[in-house]
């Protein structure tokens, strides 16, 4: 019986994991410089948890079961929901502003489609206990900074779900309303916003898009409207520490971001070569989620990468990862010798990347074997050698070859390999 992978699903064979652990690594590496310590939270929650509050499009394509107590559980569908519920459980006493940060597969039942699949990868941040525009400058500007060191062109918007709604709040539309508004924007169907409002002043607002000049537009347009136009200066804050760093971006008022949850700032990242999923990026604040959770009133904000689209774009754009390749490679050429090539080979490792012939092949085949690896040097291991306590070093790139006495052995393959 064949029994194949479910669909939406993918096997990543080493070459690939390789490259992903690569760019895990260089993410992960930011995160820890900028003081994010690293959480894991269940890959099973209570469905619950994200029905109240991560919006319309998760709720539907949520894996959800029922356990065998009657509960209704699913497979995680996204991370910041499960982070502030671990914030409630365990990190509420934490000193602030505490700065976490994850790395973990989610799913979601979609159509499987290029950079959309039914399992896939997450990384991100969340900064929780700081209000303030510069905690959201510091999130936007570490994504920028990810960006770069994974070698990535990429286009920054930000926006602030707080002009619209305090907008919106203004105007005394109810909630139900005011969600349908930020849905038909995150799904790119601004047309429908007509027979859910007709104010021109919503219309026109969503339509800013830019950078020089668009927050005073802005302006202009909310005139009379006090919170709104409050929101405008908060926005204003968070560009001009950007500005400060050098990071080009666009303003887009009308960006809607497909989790509920959001209540500020939010940004997305886009990259050329990935068609249509050409988001990489998205984040945003959100203050009210922790405590709808059970916990006290907690600002909040972060992001999360597409980790998979991002390895996409990597390859699309022709970032070059480097080779995992073997140092040494002993090979013995007899049976009789196997437990000293052991030996050599348990040395080795200690200092340097080892493989070991485990076939009991002839001399050739393991020399082939070795280049098929890639492998520096062959260390190899025979009985007339070892009663003089030495060992034969060969250089693949050369294939020089020379008599090295074992107990030299490390020292000479540092040199060689620098």
């Amino acid at each position: 019986m064949k029994v194949t992978k479910p669909r939406g699903t993918r096997d990543f064979p080493p070459k690939e994991m390789h490259e992903r652990n690569h760019a895990k690594e260089m993410i992960e590496s930011l995160f820890i410089r900028y003081n994010y310590h690293e959480i894991l939270s269940p890959t099973m929650e209570h469905s619950q948890l994200f029905r109240v509050k991560s919006g319309e499009e998760i709720g539907e394509h949520m894996y959800v079961f029922q356990d065998k107590g009657g509960r209704e559980m699913c497979l995680r569908p996204e991370a910041t929901a499960s982070v502030c519920r671990m914030f409630v459980d365990s990190l509420r006493d934490l000193k602030k502003p505490v700065k976490v940060y994850y790395s973990c597969p989610m799913f979601r039942y979609e159509r499987p489609q290029k950079g959309r699949y039914r399992e896939f990868w997450q990384m991100g941040v969340e900064l929780l206990g700081s209000g303030g525009w510069e905690a959201d400058s510091e999130v936007i500007y570490l994504a920028c900074k990810s960006m770069e060191a994974l070698s990535l062109e990429f286009t920054l918007e930000i926006g602030h779900i707080g002009v619209l709604r305090n907008l919106m709040t203004d105007m005394d539309l109810d909630d139900r309303i005011q969600d349908k508004v930020i849905y038909y924007l995150d799904t790119e169907e601004e047309d429908k916003l007509v027979d859910v409002v007709g104010d021109e002043t919503i219309l026109e607002l969503v339509k800013l898009k830019g950078s020089d000049g668009i927050l005073e537009k802005a302006g202009s347009i909310l005139e009379g409207y006090v919170r709104a136009q409050k929101t405008i200066g908060e926005l204003s804050d968070v560009v001009g520490l950007l500005d400060a760093q050098g990071v080009k971006y666009t303003i887009n008022l009308g960006m809607g971001r497909g989790l509920e949850y959001y209540t500020g700032v939010v940004f997305e990242m886009r990259v050329k070569g990935l068609g249509a999923e050409n988001q990489v990026c998205g984040g945003g604040r959100y203050d009210e989620l922790v405590e709808l959770f059970g916990g006290p009133p907690t600002p909040a904000v972060g992001f999360a990468f597409g980790f998979d689209r991002v390895l996409d774009a990597m390859k699309e754009q022709g970032v070059v990862f480097p080779e995992r390749k073997v140092d040494v490679l002993v090979a013995p050429v007899s049976r009789e010798v196997w437990a000293d090539a052991f030996k050599v080979a348990s040395r080795l490792r200690e200092n340097f990347v080892t493989d070991i012939d485990l076939l009991n092949r002839k001399l050739g085949k393991i020399l082939d074997y070795g280049n098929g690896l890639g492998a520096r040097f062959v260390v190899i291991v025979g009985s007339e050698e070892l009663s003089r306590g030495e060992v034969t070093l060969k250089d693949m790139s050369s294939g020089d070859q020379s008599r090295v006495e074992i107990k030299e052995l490390v020292r000479e393959l540092s040199e060689r390999l620098g």
